[in-house]
C-alpha cells in the first residue's frame, strides 16, 4: 500500500525530524506518521514544501483563506497519481485535496469542522459536498463524530472514530522530587478559557500557596506577577520541564464538541501529572477519577476546589499521575495512533479494488 501524507505546507518534515533529534519536539515526524511506515507492505511519501516564488503565492494565498491551501493541493496533484491513497491529518490540506479531481481517494483527519448549522446558507453546501467527497474521515474526538453523522448526516462506515496518540518517550514521567504548588496550563485555539483558569487560581491563593503558568500564544491572558506567569510562545519541548514543576496540570474549556485540550490531558498523563479540567465531551472520553477531576465550564470556585483538592494532597495527587501515565503508555501512544489511521486507510483502499 502506498500511502502520500499531505501535511500543512508549512510543515517540513526534516526540519521536524532534525528538531526532534535535538531534543526539542515530540516524534521524528509530524503526529509520529512515521508509524505508518511499520509494517512490511506500507511504502511511505511525504509531500515536500514548496520552495521559491511557488512558496509565496501558496503563502498569499494561504493566508488569505484561513490557512487552506489550494495551490499546493493543485501543485501537488500529479505526484499523488501513484499512491494508492492520499491522508491529510486536517481539512486546510483535506479539503483542497479532495477538491481536486481526478487520482486516489483522499482520507482525511477534521479538527475545525463543525455542524452545519455554523455555516452560512452560501457555505453549508460546499462544506456538505466537500466531505462528502472524502473516501473516509478519521476523527480524534467523540464530539466530532456526532455533528459528522447526526449532523451532516455522512454515512457511519466512512467515519472513523480513532485513538489520540502523543509520543510517550518524548513525554517521560517527570521525578515527584521536581514537584512544586503549581499548576500548569497550555493551549492556544479559541475553545481554552485561560481567564476563568486564572480566576480560579487567585481565589484558591486566598487560602494556600499557589503559582500558576500558562503557555500560550493567545492575547487577552493575564496572570498578576505575584501569582504567576504567561509563556507568550508555543511551548513545544519547553512543556516537559513546565509539566515536571507541577502538580496539577489544569484546563479551563469552553463548551466544545471539538478535542480542545486532548493532547495536553496525554502529555500530562506521560508525564505522570494528574489533570483537572472543565467537562467537554473530549475532556469526558479522557480523564478517568482516578487520572484527574473534571469540573462544570464558567465554575471559577468548583475549578479552584478541585485544584486545591489535589494540591492539599500531593499523595493522591501523585497516585493519579502514575495511573494516568500506565493509562497512556498503554492505550494513546503516537504508535498507537498510527495503527489506527493505518487500519482506516488499509480498508479504504481494499474498498477501491
Amino acid at each position: 500500500m502506498r500511502i502520500r501524507v499531505e501535511l500543512p505546507e508549512q510543515s517540513d518534515v526534516e526540519a521536524h525530524t532534525a528538531a526532534n533529534a535535538r531534543g526539542e519536539i515530540p516524534d521524528r515526524t509530524p503526529y509520529g506518521l512515521h508509524h505508518l511506515a511499520e509494517v512490511d507492505d506500507v511504502d511511505l511519501e511525504f509531500r515536500r514544501p514548496l520552495t521559491g516564488r511557488a512558496a509565496w503565492v501558496a503563502r498569499k494565498v494561504r493566508n488569505r483563506l484561513d490557512g487552506y491551501e489550494p495551490v499546493a493541493e493543485l501543485l501537488g496533484a500529479p505526484a499523488r497519481r501513484g499512491a494508492d491513497v492520499v491522508y491529510c491529518m486536517d481539512e486546510r490540506t483535506g479539503f483542497p485535496a479532495v477538491a481536486v479531481p481526478g487520482g486516489p481517494p483522499v482520507v482525511s483527519g477534521l479538527v475545525w469542522v463543525q455542524g452545519p448549522e455554523t455555516y452560512s446558507r452560501a457555505a453549508r453546501p460546499v462544506v456538505g459536498t466537500l466531505l462528502r467527497r472524502f473516501a473516509g474521515i478519521v476523527t480524534l474526538g467523540p464530539g466530532m463524530y456526532t455533528d459528522l453523522v447526526e449532523g451532516w448526516g455522512l454515512d457511519p462506515a466512512r467515519v472513523h472514530p480513532c485513538r489520540l496518540g502523543i509520543d510517550t518517550e518524548f513525554f517521560a514521567p517527570r521525578p515527584w522530587s521536581e514537584a512544586t504548588p503549581l499548576v500548569a496550563g497550555v493551549g492556544d485555539d479559541e475553545a481554552r478559557d485561560h481567564p476563568l483558569l486564572v480566576e480560579a487560581v487567585r481565589r484558591l491563593s486566598a487560602r494556600r500557596r499557589v503559582r500558576l503558568e500558562i503557555g500560550t500564544t493567545m492575547d487577552g491572558v493575564e496572570i498578576p506577577a505575584d501569582l504567576g506567569v504567561v509563556h507568550r510562545c508555543r511551548m513545544e519541548g519547553a512543556v516537559r520541564a513546565m509539566y515536571g514543576r507541577s502538580t496539577v496540570v489544569a484546563l479551563a474549556l469552553h463548551p466544545t464538541t471539538r478535542g480542545s485540550g486532548s493532547t495536553v490531558v496525554l502529555e500530562a498523563a506521560a508525564s505522570g501529572r494528574p489533570v483537572v479540567a472543565t467537562r467537554t465531551a473530549a475532556m469526558e472520553a479522557l480523564v478517568d477519577p482516578s487520572r484527574g477531576i473534571l469540573v462544570e465550564p464558567e465554575d471559577p470556585d468548583a475549578l479552584a476546589e478541585a485544584i486545591g483538592a489535589l494540591l492539599d494532597d500531593p499523595e493522591r495527587a501523585r497516585a493519579m499521575g502514575e495511573a494516568a501515565r500506565a493509562w497512556v503508555i498503554e492505550h494513546h501512544s503516537s504508535a498507537q495512533m498510527n495503527d489506527d489511521i493505518r487500519d482506516v486507510l488499509r480498508g479504504v483502499v481494499a474498498g477501491r479494488r
